[in-house]
């Protein structure tokens, strides 16, 4: 009897020892696998706050995205978030003396300039406060000073044909602009000079900062409040000095009536003195 007791001990100590053996791995899977999940969150959340503070940091103002191998090969500084210089509207005959040039934002003309014509020949006394509202609108200008060559005003021309309906080439008569970067763009806020003109470097350009989402808004730099909106009348005679009779007729010799076909030249009066 008490052999057979023994036996019978032995074996419920075994069957126990096992039991424990397989509750103890039980748990190893169960606590294993709730802190892989564990971790895999821990990873989630580590990775979209360090996303988050990559984004931040490129919306601060003063923030300076890399130039690209194509804006490198044409002398281009990299784009630069500008501090923002207000947004007021001034009258048609203020001048707004700008502290940057060329502005990236700031008080402007209620009226921009039209966005029919894609490139603008240096036509005296070129009002620049419609070109910031068209900047607030959401359009990128490139604006090109006296400095600029010849055959670069030529590939400027030709490149502004071919940017999109949300460029605009435009003169810059208010002196030279600095470190003989004597082409550069801007959108609302953000600026980049170059050394020379590249239809792929406006391409570029146009296609990451025209018409930014309004929810930037609430960035810490800037964006286009009103983005995508049109450009203004085609009246230019509060824009230029004198007569601007030969573009109104140009305009209404367009077929359709009013509005040059896109990429037209707006072009300085034949009897305006240059």
């Amino acid at each position: 009897m008490g052999k057979k007791n023994a036996e019978r001990n032995a074996r419920l100590e075994a069957l126990r020892r096992e039991q424990r053996r397989q509750e103890r791995r039980r748990s190893w899977l169960l606590y294993g696998s709730a802190s892989v999940v564990l971790l895999a969150v821990l990873a989630g959340i580590i990775y979209a706050v360090r996303d988050n503070q990559s984004k931040d940091e490129t919306r601060k103002v003063g923030y300076v995205a890399a130039a690209s191998g194509a804006a490198a090969t044409a002398g281009c500084t990299g784009v630069v978030n500008d501090a923002s210089r207000g947004n007021t509207h001034v009258a048609a005959n203020e001048t707004v003396n700008y502290d940057v040039a060329p502005p990236s934002s700031g008080n402007h003309d209620a009226d921009p300039l039209p966005d029919a014509y894609r490139f603008y020949e240096r036509i005296p006394k070129l009002r620049i406060e419609r070109a910031v509202h068209n900047l607030e609108h959401g359009f990128v200008i490139g604006w090109y000073d006296p400095k600029l060559p010849d055959d670069q005003v030529t590939a400027l021309r030709a490149a502004a044909e071919n940017a999109g309906e949300r460029f605009i080439a435009l003169p810059w008569e208010r002196g030279d602009f600095p470190e003989d970067k004597h082409f550069v763009l801007t959108a609302w806020d953000r600026t980049q000079r170059c050394a020379t003109v590249s239809e792929s470097v406006i391409k570029e350009f146009v296609s990451t900062y025209a018409n930014p989402d309004p929810a930037g808004a609430a960035w810490d730099s800037p964006t286009a409040a009103e983005s995508g909106a049109s450009g203004g009348s085609l009246n230019l005679s509060p824009t230029i000095a004198g007569t601007v009779a030969a573009l109104t007729a140009q305009a209404q010799a367009t077929p359709g009536g009013t509005t040059p076909a896109p990429g037209t030249s707006a072009a300085p009066d034949p009897t305006v003195p240059r």
